[in-house]
Order: C-alpha cells, then structure tokens, then sequence
C-alpha cells in the first residue's frame, strides 16, 4: 500500500511539473474543478507581451480542440492577431462577418421605400441607399459562407484585408497590394478593388500566387479635401498607419514557404504606406508603385530590394514634378526602373492633370492591358 501510494505521488508531481513547463509556453491553466481535474482554455490573454513569432509557436501547440474554442470563443483575436495561422484567421473572420451582419441588421436594417417622402431626388436616393445596402450584405454573406478569405476583419479598427488565392506550402509568390486614398470597407464591396491583385493570381498558372488586399488601418478617407490635401500629404499620418502593415507583412513572412517571394505593390497613397513600412522595418523583395505618391521622409531603398513604377501621365506627376505633393517620388528615385504609357487615344496636354489616367493604372481592362502585362512580368521575374 505505501509502494502504491508513492507511486501515485511521484505521477502527480510529474503532471503538475509537466503543466507548469506547458503553461510556460501557452499561458496559465485555470484552477481545477470540482472533480480535481485542470481545464485549460486558450484566452486572449495568454497572447499578451508576446511577439508574432512566439504567438505562432504558442498557436502550434494548441489542438484541434483547443483551436475550434479559441476561434469560437475569441473570434476577433483570432482573426486579427499576427502570428495566428491564416487558416485560422480566415475561418474566425467568418465568425466576425456574421456577427457583423447581425448587428447591422439591428443598427442599419434594409432600407424600406417610404411613399410619402416623394421630393423629386427621393427615388433616386432611396435606390443608391438600397444598391449600397445589397452590396455590403452580399459581400459579407460571402465571406461567411466560405466564397470571400478575409486575413483581417475588425471594423472597430477599420481594419480588413482579403486573401485572394491559397497561402500554403506551395505559395511560391505573395504580393500585398495596398490601394490608395479614399478606400474604406465600402470600396471592397464591389470587387473592382480587388481587379489588379486577382488578375496578378489568375494569371499563375502554377496556383502559386496568393494577394492580400489590405487596408489594415483607417486610410485617408474622409472628405475629398481632407483626404487628399490633408491626411494623404501628411507625414504624421503615414508614419502612424505604416506599424499596421510592418506587423502584418511580418506575419506573412513568418508562414511563408522559404523559398517564396514577397512583392508588395501600392497604388497611389498606397505605395506611401508600403514605403512607409519599409521604414518601420518591413522587407521585401520586389516594391511596385502603380502611379505612386511621395515616399515619407527618412526613406531610403533596401538593398536587395527591386524597385519599379508605372504610371501614365496624370494630375499626381504633375503636383509631383511642381513639388506641391512630397520632392521623394518614384519617377524622381534612381534606385526605381520606371515605366511610362502612353494614354489611351495618345498625349494629349490635359493629360497632366488627369485623374482618371491615376486610376487607370489600377485597373484590368483593355486599356491598361499592357502596362499590367508588363507588372505581371515584373513580379515573376526572378
């Protein structure tokens, strides 16, 4: 009997040295239940003080089990936190995309027609109201049923980033695509924000490319005044929104394959954010602007880094070559190889202040066909 009983001693001081060795790792254990037994459950704040590298480790540790309750528990950690696996964060967004149907449908229900407000702008009004309606709750059921990949969704941060493609062991090429001034959640809801990055992974024809369109931050989005003359020219603003990206792109390199390459592409305010993040620390291998604004100041290339801009003819050259809007731009860069195209219907002088040729480069018709051939090229080349 005493043989007996100091055998059970010696199991039970091996168990608890195996948990606290256990919680070490993955955070604390709650306090035994009545039946004596230790549950853990995986928590928000066992993530706490923890970097995106040592947060994945933690991850790898949980089981299925444990990995199903954290998703469902705390989907907003889930699917939010660098150094979650982005599987993982892809299936709690769905959660989060639910969850947010069912508070705009308490908070912003569908617009019902209202006869007797019949002014002469009303049906127009009331349709434009309806269209954006559907939109976003189209948009929104897809994600939850599995046709949309949100790696971020959290609209109290104004934060969301669409993973378009598959990011696995056979990735061989991951681009962050940052799009410019004015986007907001909104701006997803039609697709034509996703056209350059989508078009950029249906043209592998290896499968090995996935996008992430990301706006992981508020972006300049305000009035048209605001945005363009204030937050966009702003260095204060991109310096504060520029972190978001470094950590996110850190989080891609942490799950990448090894020998993948990492391209991030911006369009307008979009490249200022990626070289923004560049001076945070964030590396990659290929920088594309697609008719990119001015760099921050304290920007210099990374060596190793491949640089490149495209661009037609359009009002943001123009601001640029006149110094209203940043002297650091990538026409004016050396280390940048440049590409300029011609309009379509030709040069014209009005060209200059166009803002419709800045928004063509960002776009997959026939009109910029041969400047995103020529990106296309760019990105594969090794």
């Amino acid at each position: 009997m005493a043989f007996l009983n100091s055998a059970a001693a010696e199991l039970s001081r091996n168990a608890n040295e195996q948990d606290a060795a256990s919680s070490a790792v993955r955070g604390p254990v709650f306090p035994p239940s009545s039946a004596g037994v230790y549950v853990w459950k995986p928590d928000p704040l066992h993530l706490q003080g923890k970097s995106a590298a040592q947060i994945k480790n933690w991850s790898a540790e949980l089981t299925e089990r444990e990995r199903q309750h954290f998703i469902r528990d705390h989907p907003v950690e889930a699917g939010n936190t660098n150094g979650i696996p982005f599987d993982t964060r892809v299936e709690a967004n769905r959660i989060n995309a639910q969850n947010r149907i069912d508070w705009l449908n308490q908070n912003d229900p569908e617009p019902l027609f209202n006869p007797l407000l019949m002014d002469a702008g009303y049906p127009q009004r009331f349709t434009a109201q309806h269209e954006a309606w559907e939109k976003r709750q189209s948009y929104l059921q897809k994600v939850v049923d599995g046709d949309i990949k949100l790696a971020g969704y959290d609209p109290g941060r104004n934060s969301i980033v669409e993973m378009i493609g598959d990011f696995d062991s056979g990735t061989t090429t991951g681009v962050t695509y940052v799009p410019g001034t004015l986007t907001n959640e909104a701006s997803f809801y039609g697709g034509g924000l996703q056209d350059v990055p989508r078009y950029l992974v249906e043209s592998d024809g290896t499968g090995g490319t996935v996008a992430f369109v990301y706006k992981g931050s508020e972006f300049p989005d305000g009035n048209y005044g605001e945005a363009f003359l204030v937050e966009a020219k702003s260095d204060h603003f991109v310096a504060d929104k520029s972190p978001a990206l470094r950590d996110f792109q850190a989080a891609v390199d942490l799950e990448k394959p090894a020998s993948a390459l990492t391209a991030a592409m911006g369009h307008s305010w979009g490249f200022r954010l990626i070289a923004g993040s560049e001076n945070d620390g964030a590396r990659y291998d290929k920088v594309i602007a697609l008719s990119g604004a001015a760099m921050p100041p304290g920007w210099n290339p990374n060596q190793g880094t491949e640089y490149s801009t495209f661009t037609y003819p359009d009002g943001l050259l123009t601001a640029e070559l006149s110094g209203v809007v940043g002297e650091n731009y990538p026409m004016k860069e050396p280390a940048f190889d440049k590409h300029v195209y011609a309009p379509p219907g030709g040069f014209e002088w009005s060209d200059g202040l166009s803002f419709e040729n800045h928004s063509l480069i960002a776009t997959t018709g026939p009109d910029n066909e041969k400047a995103l051939e020529d990106v296309d090229k760019e990105i594969r080349g090794r």
